[in-house]
C-alpha cells in the first residue's frame, strides 16, 4: 500500500471529532476520517439469538400460539447453537466440512427412511417421546439474566477501546485515559476470521490484529460490522498526517 503525507487543516477549521459510539455501529465510509475508533466484544454477544428465542418462547407460551414441547426444542436449539459457538472455532475449511458432513448425514438418514430400514424412524420417536419443555416463568428469567449479562458486555467496549490514528494506535481504559500507544511506523493491521459463524452472528466482524515489526501486539476480538469498518481503516492508514500547530 502507497503511503501519502496528508496536512491537516488548522485547528480551528478541523472536522468534527469521530464518536466514540462508533465502537457499536460504524459510520459510513469516509475517506477523510483521522481516527476510527474499535473495541474488543466480550464473547456474550454471540448469544443474541439465544436473547431472542427465550423471549419468543416465553411469549409464545403464554399465549398459546405453539406447543410446549415445540419451544421447548426451540429453545434448546438456540442454546446449543450458542454454546458451540463458544466451544468451536470453524474457520472456512473447517465450515465447509461440516456443512457437507451435515448434507451427508441428511442423506443418508433420507435413504434409510426410503429403504423403510427404521432406524432414523427409531431415532425419531425416541426424540418425540422426549418431554423437553420450560414453564414461562423459567423462559423469562433466562431471559432477563442473557439480557442482563448481555448488557454489561455491551457497556464495557465503551470503557475499553482502540483509537487507530494515521500516526499511532491509542489504546484507552476509561476514566483513566491512555494505557497503551503504538506507533503507526513500522505497524500494520490486518483482519482475521476465525470463524464463520461468529462472522456472521456479528455482521461481518472479526478480529483485528495489530502487528508491529512482525510481532503481535494487540488483538481486538469478537469485532462486530469489521468488514463495514475495514475501507475506512486502510485509507486511513494509507495517510500520513502533519499537524499545524
Amino acid at each position: 500500500m502507497s503511503e501519502q503525507t496528508v496536512q491537516d487543516p488548522p485547528a480551528s477549521s478541523t472536522r468534527k471529532k469521530e464518536s466514540i459510539w462508533e465502537v457499536y455501529w460504524p459510520s459510513k465510509y469516509n475517506e477523510d476520517a483521522t481516527a476510527i475508533p474499535v473495541a474488543s466484544f466480550p464473547m456474550i454477544i454471540y448469544f443474541w439469538p439465544s436473547l431472542f428465542a427465550f423471549l419468543f418462547c416465553g411469549v409464545s407460551q403464554q399465549f398459546g400460539w405453539l406447543s410446549p414441547q415445540v419451544l421447548g426444542w426451540v429453545a434448546t436449539a438456540f442454546l446449543a447453537f450458542n454454546l458451540m459457538i463458544i466451544v468451536t472455532d470453524l474457520d472456512q475449511k473447517k465450515f465447509i466440512i461440516v456443512a457437507l458432513v451435515l448434507i451427508l448425514i441428511a442423506a443418508g438418514a433420507w435413504i434409510t427412511t426410503l429403504k423403510d430400514l427404521g432406524f432414523v424412524n427409531h431415532i425419531y420417536d425416541w426424540l418425540r417421546g422426549l418431554d423437553v419443555s420450560y414453564s414461562t416463568h423459567a423462559y423469562y428469567v433466562l431471559f432477563f439474566f442473557l439480557w442482563f449479562f448481555f448488557v454489561i458486555g455491551m457497556v464495557q467496549p465503551r470503557f475499553n477501546y482502540w483509537r487507530l490514528e494515521s500516526n499511532e494506535f491509542v489504546h484507552y481504559i476509561q476514566p483513566w485515559g491512555r494505557d497503551q500507544s503504538v506507533p503507526r511506523l513500522g505497524s500494520t493491521v490486518t483482519r482475521e476470521v476465525p470463524d464463520v459463524l461468529e462472522l456472521l452472528l456479528t455482521f461481518g466482524g472479526g478480529t483485528l490484529v495489530i502487528r508491529r515489526e512482525g510481532q503481535v501486539v494487540a488483538r481486538i476480538q469478537h469485532v462486530p460490522f469489521l468488514g463495514r469498518r475495514m475501507a475506512s481503516i486502510e485509507q486511513m492508514l494509507g495517510v500520513t498526517r502533519v499537524k499545524h500547530t
